[in-house]
């Protein structure tokens, strides 16, 4: 046997080991016949329009009037401005790691495709299913809330008739659903609308409070509070406050130079978030001065629509009551674009039903991934509704436990970034992108899963019994999901071997 051929068969037993991103077709993939050729996902997205979508998530003016009161409450006062800056840093070295491993990553696929090539295909498929469920229980939240916020303005701004929730719950889950169905430009244009009137509507409020000053004129001491309140909670609350640029990578295959253009999205996502909250809490602190701040708390959306009127007058604060429902809606709008292809991906490489995976030959647009998210989110939504559950103890609980699996699954994907350049050594030359940054990422989210853990009766809401059998119920899908890979390994080969597939590229 020659020198060449034994190096061969020995680099083929450790892809058979390890998983890893080959540049060969698996013995899988040149046993089945060629593909059809199919229509691809295809838009025009540009950093412009990927920043929309991630900032749109977030829903900023709705997190300043229902978000930021809470955390200045529950956290850590008066130094919530610089718990924002500390996040901000946290999730930037969180976001060197994820774009640079995002380089040699070829379909969307976010949390899902770089768990798998950094982990391998079981505990990445649980990655995936576990993603799926989060986004699904945010959306799920976001509408409950979103009906909450249409009945107050349709009946307590307006005042129309009073509607059970679940009727506007309906309105806009249909709104949602036919946008969701076309190409992604289309919900971009909708949501820069949204975004570009509510994030004017905080700026004025903020240029306003720091012009006329507050009870206590302009001066904060951001330091008199470090040693009291939660630094568990605000640094929880604070890292929730930027979920979201992570998921610009779902749109890899939709986004006009990718490789450039996603990567600057992302930063800018982050530091645009961070600045606007960190800005926002100040102006909120100096507005009513520390105590009543911390006090606002138990009314945070009628505090804040109040400083509102006072500092920024009338007319910006009915244009917010408006504003605080299409806020709402364009949150949804974003969370299930990015919850459909989540749905695409998987159905793509053959785990959930292929038809999941096919692309409108329109629109270009996984639009059957998209209605099979509606269906999702309406099942849910329609038991809550027969079961009399409390609108606003449904909305905290699906949106805190959303929350806590996006923040688990930014720790296991940091793991993973550092495990995939180890086992890759000459991919990238950088230390710093791929080691010293994504192991400060792992120690980092480390201890935010932790605090989000033992403190998840406040994200949750109800007794810490409550909240750990639903983080459980939450574990037990991504265990699932992991038993369910490990049958196809024997079971079913060929979408074994395609699971985290990139490109037609399996990873082994």
């Amino acid at each position: 046997m020659s020198r060449s051929s034994a190096a061969s068969r020995l680099t083929q037993a450790f892809r058979d080991r390890r998983p890893n991103i080959v540049h060969s077709p698996s013995a899988f993939d040149r046993a089945r016949p060629p593909a059809e050729p199919s229509p691809r996902l295809k838009g025009n997205l540009g950093t412009g329009g990927l920043l929309l979508t991630a900032l749109a998530l977030n829903a900023p003016l709705a997190m300043m009037a229902g978000f930021m009161p809470v955390q200045i409450g529950l956290g850590l006062g008066s130094a919530t401005p610089l718990v924002f800056l500390v996040v901000m840093v946290l999730v930037l070295v969180f976001a060197v790691g994820l774009v640079t491993m995002a380089r040699h990553m070829r379909q969307p696929g976010a949390y899902y495709t770089y768990i798998t090539a950094g982990l391998g295909r079981i505990p990445g498929l649980g990655a995936g299913f576990l993603a799926l469920t989060g986004y699904l229980l945010l959306g799920c939240g976001s509408y409950v809330l979103s009906a909450i916020l249409a009945d107050n303005l349709f009946h307590g701004f307006l005042h129309g008739p009073s509607l059970p929730w679940w009727l506007w719950a309906v309105v806009v889950w249909g709104l949602v659903t036919v946008l969701s169905l076309f190409n992604i430009d289309v919900s971009t244009k909708v949501l820069g609308v949204f975004l570009c009137i509510e994030v004017a509507i905080v700026l004025i409020w903020d240029a306003r409070v720091l012009a006329n000053g507050g009870p206590q004129g302009l001066g904060l001491d951001v330091t008199a509070q470090l040693g009291t309140g939660s630094p568990g909670v605000a640094l929880l609350f604070g890292v929730a406050s930027l979920i979201g640029f992570e998921s610009l990578q779902v749109f890899r295959a939709e986004t006009h130079n990718p490789f450039r253009t996603i990567p600057r999205a992302s930063y800018l996502t982050v530091v645009c978030l961070a600045g606007f909250y960190a800005l926002g809490s100040y102006s909120y602190l100096v507005a009513f001065g520390t105590g009543p701040a911390l006090a606002s708390a138990a009314s945070p959306a009628a505090s804040f629509l109040g400083s509102l009127g006072q500092y920024a007058g009338a007319v910006v604060r009915d244009l917010a009551n408006v504003m605080l429902l299409t806020s709402a809606f364009a949150a949804l709008l974003a969370i299930h674009n990015i919850t459909a292809r989540y749905c695409f991906t998987l159905g793509r490489d053959g785990v959930l039903p292929t038809w999941l995976g096919r692309v409108n030959s329109r629109h270009h647009s996984p639009t059957q991934a998209a209605a099979a998210v509606a269906l999702a989110i309406f099942v849910p939504l329609a038991l809550v509704a027969v079961l009399h559950v409390n609108p606003v103890t449904a909305y905290v609980a699906m949106a805190g436990l959303g929350i806590w699996t996006a923040i688990l699954l930014m720790f296991v994907t940091s793991f993973a970034v550092v495990l995939f350049f180890r086992n890759r050594p000459g991919l990238e030359s950088s230390t710093w992108k791929t080691w010293t940054a994504p192991s400060l990422a792992v120690i980092g989210f480390g201890c935010v899963v932790a605090q989000a853990t033992l403190n998840s009766g406040v994200l949750i809401g109800g007794s810490s019994a409550v909240a750990t059998c639903c983080i459980l119920a939450v574990v037990a899908v991504a265990v699932a999901a992991m038993l369910y890979a490990a049958w196809l390994q024997t079971g079913r080969p060929h979408t074994w071997a395609r699971i985290g597939e990139q490109d037609g590229q399996a990873v082994e």
